[in-house]
């Protein structure tokens, strides 16, 4: 658990910081930087599903 949530929590920053330089290059060039460069929605959601998953099996086992 510790291991996913720190691993969401980088790409999370990550994905702020790319979202902080499309609004810059929005503004500066008027399109977002990330379409010529991607982002990291796809991971972001890809381990927010896992957090809750684990999190779900954690409740069903009792654990702490």
């Amino acid at each position: 658990m510790a291991d996913t949530r720190a691993e969401l929590d980088k790409f999370s920053k990550m994905q702020n910081s790319k979202a902080n330089v499309d609004a810059a290059g929005v503004f500066l060039v008027g399109i977002p930087v990330s379409k010529l460069s991607g982002d990291f929605q796809a991971d972001v959601a890809r381990l927010k599903g896992e957090v809750e998953a684990i999190e779900t099996a954690q409740v069903k086992k009792n654990c702490k």
